[in-house]
């Protein structure tokens, strides 16, 4: 076996090794997007954190 032999053979294997990780990758990604749970749709309106500000009324109408 010459170096050409197993330079080729090297990029082939890269190559080989490179293509099976993204595959399972891909359904890593998958299984795991499945796996999450759904998305509750009250989020937006309330918030755990923070208090949405309301101007006052004299403000709301100087402004709109």
């Amino acid at each position: 076996m010459n170096i050409v032999d197993l330079l080729v053979m090297i990029i082939v294997v890269t190559i080989l090794v490179t293509i099976s990780l993204g595959v399972v990758t891909y359904f890593a990604y998958k299984l795991r997007r499945a796996r999450r749970p759904a998305e509750e749709t009250g989020l937006d309106s309330e918030s755990w954190y923070f208090i949405r500000h309301e101007p006052p009324a004299s403000e709301a109408e100087t402004l709109g």
